[in-house]
């Protein structure tokens, strides 16, 4: 059975094509230093990333993996904290009182939390944030439904919080109390985050194991240890991320010993660094947060919002030959749905064989024919054409969009590939500007999820497809309404069915198992095969002053 996966890190469904390392979760990192107290202090650590354009360090307007997980380092945790299974603890506040049948809820912050410049963290900090997470269109439809159900936000005192919902909840919501806090003398004479704007002309200042030294220098973002972390010094004195303009650049950085701990996508990179750097250590990691890979179609176009169409693209390509060349082998499955192949309501077999005939026959069904003998089709003078964007310089992903590309075009459908960063390819798709993209979702099999990104209440928030079907409205929210979970499994298979039937995107791969390269001087990094910990748990044996 598929495990629903929590993560302090995801405090919003996030979009980015090919995941950043992880988004490292505080409890890992303070199991990680607890279990840790006498090793040594101090020393540099240096991740590689390959480059994402233009970073903005707020929580309100992550966009990116490498994002969310320097803002983790910056703003730290939350009220509370969940642990994998879920299970919510003390944070910065003590774990909550329930009053009136989950009406009412009071928050008891911690003594002697400071944010990095010293100022303490109170009451009207946090009622700030959450008045501006509440107020803001651009964040997750998941919380904005949340974020509805609070009536008041209060202070009884500077160091408890009183907050009233409109209507009772059994527990107050997990993902909501996780939230980062924000700095209510710092933020409040510049963001404007219900109006969607946003200022980053001071350097970030939150509750987290480090704070911005310097950024963005270089293509280099350089964090020092928070002296005044609620939860004691980190190990590291510095974690440094560092940006490369291709994947090969970044591996030829760790190569040389420019950059620490990178990940790593094939199984011929793997051999290639061992060959290379003979010290390098490997390791499996399981991704924080469930993903899928796709190719998200824009609802809004004409020719991407036929269904027939979107059928035929999915049986034109090849999507086994993608999985196989891009992933390190056994690393991923085959997605025919955003639903893993090992939940617990998964369907029966369903979804699109490799039958590049078929997808020719729908497609002369529809009028589609190369009246002009060019080799591409054609219907009453317009080019079955569309634009594929994809992030520049993952090699993973210019990997995809040449087969994508070759399958297409052997059915006579003309794909114009364009690289972007990857934080342009996620602005483009916030606001439509798009045709296809090449994409990674984060995603889990919870309504929540669903609702965020195929139900047509989230266009122009999480549903970045403008994808619209009553059939998926319905069954959606009819999961909200369940009281007994074992009655969902259904409503699942039916809304699998529909979407398997609708390919409102090209389903391609799930990822399972990722692969880190990190120089061996690193220690308590997490067991193999689990995720990575935060780099607030990490330390070096060796480092030079």
């Amino acid at each position: 059975m598929l495990k629903v996966r929590h993560s302090l890190g995801k405090h919003l469904l996030v979009y980015t094509f090919i995941p950043a390392l992880l988004v490292f979760s505080m409890p890992d990192s303070v199991r990680g230093q607890a279990a840790e107290r006498s090793v040594p202090h101090g020393g540099v650590v240096t991740i590689g990333k390959v480059a994402a354009g233009d970073l903005t360090f707020h929580p309100l307007f992550n966009s990116l993996g490498v994002e969310r997980e320097i803002a983790a380092l910056i703003y730290g945790e939350g009220l509370l904290r969940v642990d994998e299974s879920g299970v919510p603890s003390d944070g910065l506040a003590y774990l909550p009182i329930k009053l009136s049948d989950g009406r009412d809820w009071v928050f008891r912050l911690k003594q002697g939390v400071e944010f990095h410049d010293g100022e303490p963290l109170t009451a009207d900090d946090v009622i700030f944030t959450y008045t501006r997470y509440k107020a803001s269109r651009v964040y997750d439809p998941v919380f904005h439904r949340y974020f509805q159900n609070i009536e008041q936000l209060s202070a009884l005192d500077h160091q408890t919080v009183r907050i009233i919902m409109k209507s009772p909840v059994e527990a107050f919501p997990n993902r909501l109390a996780t939230l980062p806090i924000l700095p209510r003398h710092q933020m409040e004479r510049g963001l404007f985050a219900d109006a969607g704007a946003h200022l980053e002309t001071t350097r970030p200042i939150g509750l987290g194991p480090y704070r911005v030294e310097a950024w963005p220098a270089l293509d280099v973002v350089t964090l020092t240890a928070n002296e005044r972390w609620h939860r004691g010094r980190a190990n590291l004195d510095r974690v440094v991320y560092r940006f490369y303009p291709t994947s090969e650049a970044l591996q030829a950085a760790f190569i040389m010993r420019e950059v620490d701990l990178i990940e790593v996508e094939r199984d011929g990179t793997l051999r290639d660094l061992k060959r290379a750097r003979s010290d390098a250590k490997i390791q499996a990691i399981v991704p924080a947060n469930r993903a899928f890979a796709a190719v998200f179609y824009n609802h809004r176009d004409p020719l991407l919002s036929q269904s027939a169409i979107r059928r035929a693209l999915t049986y034109a390509t090849n999507r086994e030959r993608i999985l196989d060349e891009v992933l390190v082998r056994g690393a991923g499955v085959l997605a025919h749905s955003p639903i893993h192949p090992e939940f617990e309501f998964k369907g029966g077999d369903m979804g699109f064989d490799y039958r590049p005939r078929e997808a020719r026959e729908m497609l002369r069904l529809q009028g589609w024919s190369d009246s002009d003998g060019d080799g591409f089709l054609d219907r009453e003078g317009r080019p079955l054409r569309f634009e594929l964007l994809f992030p520049r310089g993952q090699a993973s992903a210019e990997k995809t969009v040449r087969v994508i590309r070759l399958n297409l075009n052997h059915v006579g459908i003309r794909v114009v590939p364009v690289p972007v960063t990857q934080k342009e390819l996620v602005q483009r798709l916030s606001v439509g500007s798009y045709e296809a993209a090449l994409f990674v979702q984060d995603f889990e099999p919870t309504a929540d999820d669903l609702y965020a990104v195929f139900h047509s209440e989230s266009i122009g928030l999480g549903n970045m497809l403008g994808y619209r079907s009553r059939q998926v409205d319905r069954n959606i929210s009819f999961l909200f309404g369940l009281p007994d979970q074992q009655r969902a499994g259904p409503v699942y298979q039916q809304l699998e069915m529909l979407l398997i039937r609708d390919q409102p995107c090209m389903f391609l791969y799930f990822v399972d198992t990722r692969y880190v390269a990190y120089n061996p001087a690193l220690q308590n990094l997490g067991s193999p095969g689990e995720a990575l910990r935060s780099p607030a748990a990490w330390f070096r044996t060796a480092y030079a002053p």
